[in-house]
């Protein structure tokens, strides 16, 4: 049998292909296209083919089903997909998914591995119901069923009205609530950046301090059945073709350029301050939001606790990318919690929940690294454009040098971070290294680093507490005191987002980085996605020699292949 899942959403498109119970392929349409966060999955239909060449079942899933036909989508796979005509006649009647955060949850299921759990699902807003958008999900799952506890309802505090006229789930609140998800996004566009890219805002954060003009944005009690409005009473909810968010009257304009004149509505900022003070005005809004984002997710996870009887917590949706603030609520909850985010926790990993919809998600077969497989069949141009065979000591060695190493293999990863198969590498140990990248990726100044470790390692250099491991990069976790000025590029404000790898996850990878060990005595490595500003993480080997010829990185690392590719800056 034969499964696909389309996500066919506003943002993020993916395809995800199951036959029996392992997951052949998670395919995001913004590494095909290198338009980041495309909506609509066009190039990866004509990508199935390459996995399988008959399909049972499809599965659709968007945001704004009253719009969605997905007709258009089988006439693809039939005349630029290569499948058969009587294979799309019989899956025309493909079911269409409606439950976003269920889609979520079941994800978050899937890569966490428990029997049970009780699961939080947090973003800006999922499935419009007859009652409301959801902005916030609690799911109990226990062998193999997602039940829901506990839904928050898109709104400005008034009560939550059925439009149908049908009684109201007991499990909806019945007070409808902003959510985290619009409040943080709200920030990060006035911050002046794009609606998605609200981990900005959060490398921003830690630059900015208390400010008396900015009060509370978000209060940990707007959740979970006690609603304190500190945002204030003429609260009003975009719906459908309104403005993207609206907070307190303050608009989010299109043109930012007026957008000061709303400020004070939210704030006693005036217009001049933003203009006097606009780089400390930005800082101190995303250390507000940031702050108060954590103290919210604290609270909301301790009443999910309160309301399940599992001691295993899983963590998704787009609020899950927030690294920061899931090692602080590592750091809150009692030592017999079990923490686990979701790494596919943006709207692409829906596709994954779709496909698995209906199975027995314990024993769904996944992994990381199911995207495009490289193929290295490669052109070079000119004279000073060369390969050669190498090392992992050799790259190890270049490393030490100062130079910067783009590290290419294997099929690449299915979530937001670079774990070792579309890499930037650096040398951890150099002092400036984060204003090196940052300027070789025309990146802001304040965005942080990661790092990787390799497990063994890794309590040496972090405080882990009760994690095992963190492959996915999911925490941004407190450097030992006494490890951060040997790793200064890659520390940030005290934290590192870190990856934990052993041979058996990443063979060459970790070879590579126990080379470096090996001539440094620093078994870390500094990591960051293969791409430049604005751009996706790329995916084939063509996207990995333009990325070179456009920027000042000079060497590529090819391990399956020992090769390294060298293009010298112009």
């Amino acid at each position: 049998m034969i499964d696909v899942c389309l996500n066919c959403g506003t943002h993020d498109a993916s395809v995800t292909i199951l036959e029996h119970n392992k997951i052949l392929a998670h395919l995001i349409e913004e590494r095909l296209t290198n338009i980041k966060h495309n909506g609509s999955p066009v190039l990866c239909l004509e990508k199935i083919k390459d996995y399988v060449n008959e399909i049972d079942n499809v599965y659709y899933h968007h945001l704004m089903v009253r719009h969605f036909d997905p007709i258009s989508h089988i006439r693809f796979l039939q005349f630029r997909g290569g499948f058969s005509n009587q294979t799309c006649e019989n899956i025309e009647r493909g079911s269409v998914i409606f439950e976003h955060h269920k889609l979520h949850a079941v994800c978050g299921a899937i890569f966490s591995g428990f029997e049970d759990a009780v699961i939080l699902v947090l973003d800006g807003a999922g499935h419009t119901h007859s009652y409301g958008k959801e902005n916030m999900t609690i799911y109990d799952f226990n062998k193999n069923k997602i039940n829901i506890l506990y839904q928050s309802i898109c709104g400005d505090g008034s009560a939550v009205v059925n439009e149908t006229g049908d009684k109201i789930p007991d499990y909806v609140d019945p007070f409808t609530n902003i959510g985290a998800g619009y409040c943080y996004t709200a920030i990060t566009q006035n911050c002046g950046f794009e609606a998605l890219d609200c981990g900005k805002t959060m490398g921003l954060a830690p630059y900015g301090e208390e400010d008396s003009r900015i009060p509370t944005l978000l209060h940990p009690n707007q959740t979970c059945g006690n609603h304190s409005f500190t945002l204030g009473q003429n609260s009003r909810f975009p719906w459908m073709g309104d403005t993207w968010a609206i907070i307190n009257d303050w608009l989010i304009f299109e043109d930012r350029s007026k957008w000061g004149d709303k400020l004070n509505k939210v704030t006693s900022l005036t217009k001049s301050d933003v203009e006097m003070d606009m780089k400390n005005v930005f800082k101190n809004l995303a250390y507000r939001i940031q702050e108060d984002y954590e103290n919210y997710l604290i609270a909301t996870c301790k009443r999910a606790l309160s309301i399940s009887n599992s001691k295993n917590l899983v963590i998704t949706g787009g609020c899950a990318l927030n690294c920061v603030a899931n090692y602080k609520l590592l750091k809150y909850l009692p030592d017999d919690i079990n923490l686990f985010i979701d790494p596919v926790p943006g709207d692409s990993g829906v596709s994954i929940g779709g496909v698995a919809y209906n199975k027995d998600y314990r024993n769904i077969d996944i992994g990381i690294y199911l995207g495009s497989q490289l193929q290295y069949e490669y052109d070079l141009k000119g004279n000073d454009e060369l390969d050669f065979d190498a090392s992992s000591e050799d790259v190890a060695k270049l490393l030490t040098e100062g130079n910067i190493v783009a590290i290419a293999q294997g099929r690449s990863e299915i979530g937001p971070r670079a774990l070792g198969n579309r890499s930037i590498l650096f040398d951890p140990r150099v002092k400036n290294g984060k204003d090196i990248v940052n300027t070789v990726k025309k990146r802001e100044f304040f965005r942080p680093f990661a790092g990787t470790v390799l497990l063994e390692h890794a309590r040496d250099w972090f405080d882990m507490d009760r994690l095992e491991e963190s492959p996915f990069m999911s925490y941004a976790i407190d450097v030992l005191p006494e490890k951060q000025d040997l790793i200064p590029s890659i520390v940030h404000f005290g934290t590192c987002r870190i990856q934990t790898v052993t041979r058996e996850q990443n063979k060459h990878y970790y070879d590579l980085i126990s080379e470096f060990y090996k001539q440094t005595d620093v078994p870390i490595l500094f990591n960051t996605s293969f791409n430049l500003a604005g751009d996706t993480i790329t995916e084939t080997i063509d996207d990995c020699l333009g990325t070179l010829r456009n920027s000042l990185i000079e060497y590529l690392y090819l391990p399956e292949i020992n090769k390294l590719v060298y293009i010298p800056n112009k």
